[in-house]
């Protein structure tokens, strides 16, 4: 899951190495043949659908007009597809009126979530829930941009872009059909991620307020289904705050924060040096192996230490990546200037 949004890796022995196991010959990735979407169209986000397959969002039908940089003055209609393992399945997005895209997608045992995004709004906006036919909207909690959308285990948060001093919480939790502020361990804390383990287990990632007026520091914080702890601080070099967190056990966790990668191991932080440029995405899969795509279109693994590139058909430049099982890897961006998707598979 990656929000919208380093050097060459020098990881030496005193650096954390993943342990070696065995693994199936690779398979290189592949595009996907896409289901016919209307010109002008792209793919923000792909998440798994607990099924072998996964969810993909965008948009499409966008016109533009292309000087130094595309500017879309009509955003199109929001696409949402899932892929079944062996094609492709539309289902109704309900509730939605005028132009704009999809630009988050979460899914997990809290169901399955859109982020969208209307004509001239700043972000998100506007949340749907999958039920099964169709989706449905849900009201936000405040008319603020929404930021994180997660669900899980410990079920489905966002955060709210609320202004300071405001007295609307940053931080919600469905509960039932209801949001309820779900608290933050530092009322001046801004999140960027948030994923949970379980209903007891819950990591919190972003910045929170430094020493000095106006300063800013890394901040990742653990939810134990009553309070918030902070962690101690992870050391990112190039930058003050972290932008991704991915739990795998309460002594197993990975954040990222621009071109650095942080490994806790349950007492302390490990700092790693990214594959290359800004990480744009990370994901996990079932076998240890760590993906991270970065600005440019690079995807690179990280396995016993080191990083390896993985070459990306037609230079695509992904937006979002995501593991399924053991060493199934997806990815939704752009090449050529049309959308595409990739796989392993």
């Amino acid at each position: 899951m990656r929000r919208f949004l380093a050097s060459s890796a020098l990881v030496g022995a005193a650096l954390l190495a993943l342990p070696v196991t065995a693994h199936a010959a690779e398979k290189d990735l592949r595009t996907v043949p896409l289901p016919f979407l209307w010109p002008r169209a792209d793919l923000n986000a792909v998440a798994p659908d607990g099924a072998g397959g996964v969810w993909v969002g965008g948009g499409q039908g966008a016109h533009c007009l292309v000087v130094l940089n595309p500017w879309c003055y009509n955003l199109g209609n929001p696409v949402v597809r899932r892929w079944t393992g062996s094609g492709w399945k539309e289902y109704p997005i309900r509730g939605w009126t005028g132009n704009g895209f999809i630009l988050q997608v979460a899914s997990g045992p809290g169901g399955t979530w859109l982020g969208g995004v209307e004509q001239g709004a700043a972000g998100t906006n506007r949340l749907f829930v999958f039920d099964g036919t169709s989706f449905r909207k849900v009201e936000t909690p405040s008319a603020a941009t929404i930021g994180v959308l997660s669900t899980g285990p410990a079920g489905t948060w966002i955060t709210q872009d609320v202004a300071a001093g405001s007295g609307e919480p940053h931080l919600l939790r469905r509960d039932g059909d209801a949001w309820t502020d779900a608290g933050l361990p530092d009322p001046g804390a801004r999140l960027n991620d948030v994923r949970a383990l379980s209903a007891t287990g819950v990591w919190a990632a972003g910045s929170r307020p430094g020493a000095a007026d106006g300063e800013r520091r890394p901040a990742v914080a653990r939810f134990d289904g009553t309070a918030w702890t902070w962690l101690p601080e992870p050391d990112t070099p190039s930058s003050n705050s972290v932008d991704q967190v991915v739990p795998l056990a309460p002594d197993d966790v990975w954040v990222s924060s621009n071109r650095h990668l942080g490994h806790w191991d349950g007492s302390a932080w490990t700092t790693i040096e990214g594959p290359g440029g800004a990480i744009g995405d990370l994901a996990v899969d079932g076998s240890g192996t760590l993906w991270a795509a970065t600005a440019g279109g690079g995807l690179s693994r990280y396995r016993a230490g080191s990083w390896q590139p993985v070459a990306v058909p037609g230079g695509a430049e992904l937006n979002d990546v995501a593991a399924l099982g053991a060493s199934t890897i997806w990815g939704v961006g752009r090449a050529n200037d049309a959308p595409v998707a990739v796989s392993n598979f």
